[in-house]
């Protein structure tokens, strides 16, 4: 195995690529037809399905599952692949499929990019209030989906999912309690709530998001590090920012 960067434009475009799409299709099906009939056996795909290693906490820790559950999960999805249900699966339903299931987790992953920085980049970025109050402005915007200048818990929550605290290292989510997450975004929300009325204005908003990145910037030091990034997140913006100052 090998650690990889990709986000759901990677997935995209070698979909997109129909040609190395196919070839890599064609030669996965013809590994797994051991028996070389054209077709897909339960057996057959068995491996393939549990490479999809959807019953495990986070990537490469698996978790102790019931057998009878494996052998429901496993059949559920065997039926997927199996569109006309004749216990089989041919070529075209196993790229139809596997296609299918690529675009969803396509689509679930958002854009990332792998960006070295240090504190001093952040800092520099909350010092120039015009570049910071500008970003500050377009997100607040696009969180208030109601438009009346206030931000809701369930507004906010987007915001407070994208800082990520709950995993075990970057980029790679742990299984969490319900009830452990409500508690930490609950948390995290009043911080932002600064008068305590259950909403959040844009001051309050723009005063704890640089308390939270003057924060990120103190732990980081000035040893440049490098981080993946999502493209609309603040850290990116300031390298975005750090990046025209140096052109310019």
């Amino acid at each position: 195995m090998s650690v990889e960067i990709l986000d759901g434009a990677t997935i995209v475009n070698f979909l997109e690529d129909e040609e190395a799409f196919n070839a890599q299709i064609c030669d996965r099906f013809a590994h797994l037809d051991s028996d070389h009939d054209g077709r897909l056996s339960y057996g057959e795909m068995l491996k393939e399905l549990q490479c999809l290693r959807l019953l495990e906490t986070h990537f490469g820790v698996d978790v102790e599952t019931d057998p009878d559950e494996l052998a429901l999960v496993y059949g559920s999805l065997f039926v997927q692949f199996d569109h006309d249900l004749n216990g089989t699966v041919d070529l075209e339903e196993f790229k139809s499929e596997t296609k299918q299931m690529m675009l969803a987790m396509a689509s679930e992953r958002p854009k990332m990019s792998v960006e070295i920085l240090d504190g001093a980049t952040i800092v520099n970025f909350l010092e120039d209030e015009e570049a910071f109050n500008a970003q500050i402005c377009d997100r607040f915007a696009h969180l208030d989906s109601d438009h009346d200048g206030r931000l809701s818990y369930g507004e906010m929550l987007k915001e407070l999912q994208c800082l990520r605290l709950l995993e075990t290292h970057f980029g790679v989510d742990v299984e969490t309690d319900p009830d452990e997450l409500a508690l930490v975004y609950g948390s995290l929300f009043v911080q932002f709530d600064h008068d305590l009325n259950g909403t959040v204005d844009l001051e309050e908003f723009k005063s704890e998001t640089k308390q939270m990145m003057l924060a990120m910037a103190s732990g980081m030091g000035f040893l440049p590090v490098q981080m993946v990034l999502e493209e609309d997140s603040f850290l990116k913006k300031a390298v975005e920012w750090e990046s025209a100052k140096l052109v310019a």
